[in-house]
């Protein structure tokens, strides 16, 4: 019954503590579209239609003569309540275009996620328990590679190869191009869209995560009790797979639990690379359109990605470290 207390406590104060995270990104992102160059009138009426009544009519609608602090306050408290605003391309409510486009994101950053993970794991774990060998080196050096290329170039060369020169040596396509299937109306047209950004996006992170899966299990591999447990004869799989690299979990899920944020602010050139329609395109394109209302709400909907996400790497770390309490 404590433990319990003790962890809805820890939930608690983890859940209030984000909240002053989120004011604050919220300020920033409010005070960065409003003291940007240009007048957001220049977005929602064309050329033609910009005479001084429509305008004024426009501004007053909006708010826009008024103070920032009263701008401010009257966006936070719609957005509080689920309301980010209509946008001003599509006229469309921003928090139903955000809805829309999430689904999309979230198999593509699981399908990137399970990538880096299929690759950054045994990579890192063999690395380390053949570290300064062959192995380790090729290891690191692929690692290196993998985070120096740039996932809108590693996107093109997969749809240059696998597309567009592998349909015309043997007449087919290996994979789309480009473009977008539900996994409702065909699983298997759904894996052969997906896979291409699902790997050009994990590719970056599987390199950053075996990096710090090599770091972490070297580590641990020279702590005492993995010695003390060799002298035993304890079996070098059951040492490398059961006591390292449950207590080299810690720090790796950490760097897990703030590459899932960044899956879904990073997807936004792999997605528009291969025309996938979810909020990283959708950010591209309101940035294109100077669509303010659009780009507020996706940058706020992103930093509540990243408070959750930590959140839950936290209530991790007492399940993978029984040390840990929440107290």
């Amino acid at each position: 019954m404590t433990g319990n207390s003790g962890f809805v406590n820890y939930l608690v104060k983890r859940v209030l503590l984000g909240i002053p995270v989120l004011l604050g990104v919220s300020i920033g992102v409010f005070l960065l579209i409003k003291l940007t160059p240009g007048d957001p009138i220049n977005a929602i009426l064309p050329t033609q239609a910009r005479t001084p009544a429509n305008v004024a009519q426009v501004r007053q609608r909006l708010g826009l003569g008024e103070p920032l602090y009263v701008q401010y306050w009257s966006w936070l408290s719609n957005a509080v309540q689920g309301d980010l605003g209509y946008s001003y391309n599509r006229g469309e409510p921003v928090t139903q275009l955000i809805l829309s486009r999430i689904w999309p994101t979230a198999q593509l950053a699981f399908i990137a996620l399970l990538v880096a993970l299929f690759i950054a794991i045994p990579s890192g774990v063999i690395s380390a328990v053949y570290k300064d060998t062959f192995v380790d080196h090729f290891s690191r050096i692929i690692a290196f590679v993998g985070i120096s290329v740039p996932a809108f170039w590693l996107g093109i060369m997969i749809i240059l190869v696998f597309a567009l020169f592998w349909k015309q040596l043997f007449g087919f396509a290996l994979i789309p191009a480009g473009g977008y299937v539900p996994p409702s109306d065909s699983l298997i047209e759904w894996l052969q869209y997906v896979a291409a950004p699902g790997v050009t996006l994990g590719v970056g992170y599987a390199a950053l995560t075996a990096r710090m899966t090599r770091s972490t299990m070297v580590d641990v591999l020279n702590e005492e009790y993995i010695q003390t447990a060799r002298s035993k004869g304890v079996k070098e799989s059951v040492i490398v797979s059961i006591h390292a690299f449950r207590n080299a979990l810690i720090p790796i899920v950490t760097v897990l639990g703030i590459q899932i944020g960044f899956l879904f602010n990073g997807s936004v050139v792999v997605e528009q690379v291969f025309q996938w329609p979810g909020i990283g395109r959708l950010l591209y394109q309101a940035v294109i359109d100077k669509d303010l209302p659009l780009i507020q709400g996706i940058l706020l909907f992103v930093a509540a990605v990243f408070v959750v996400a930590n959140l839950v790497v936290d209530l991790l770390y007492a399940y993978l470290d029984p040390r840990i309490k929440y107290n």
